[in-house]
């Protein structure tokens, strides 16, 4: 009787475990990634490793680098007062790099941008206007 018992209580107690861990069990977290949209968020998620996160080109992986990254504070100051917002741009895409000038070490932004934009033609847009306006309100008077 005392091993029927206890036999029956070595079956039971599993089970009452199990049951308890499903019972309590945490809801699963969303894996769903979302990716930045706001400028200053994307310069810490894409440039700020490089260009560091003060934009003074001192990132942690710039000693890395052939080329130190350049200082994006000062880049009105670099082009007579005036912030080049379509050279900019033109740099971050990468889509318009010419082939004879050699290669760069800065990503091409413009294709991950795209990649994220899920079939919005506009958000990859609105991404590359959203970090222009950040690196425009970053500069140096």
């Amino acid at each position: 009787m005392v091993r029927r018992s206890l036999l029956l209580l070595l079956l039971v107690i599993p089970l009452v475990l199990i049951a308890q861990q499903t019972a309590f069990k945490a809801p699963e977290q969303s894996q769903t990634y979302h990716p930045p949209v706001s400028g200053p968020k994307l310069y810490q998620a894409y440039c700020a490793v490089c260009h560091g996160s003060d934009a003074k080109g001192n990132g942690p992986a710039a000693a890395t680098l052939k080329t130190w990254p350049a200082d994006l504070t000062t880049i009105a100051k670099r082009h007579n007062g005036s912030f080049p917002a379509l050279h900019v741009t033109e740099k971050i895409e990468g889509d318009n790099m010419v082939t004879a000038h050699g290669s760069r070490e800065m990503p091409l932004w413009g294709p991950v941008f795209r990649s994220m934009a899920h079939g919005h033609a506009d958000s990859a847009q609105r991404r590359m206007e959203n970090l222009i306006a950040y690196l425009e309100s970053i500069q140096e008077k």
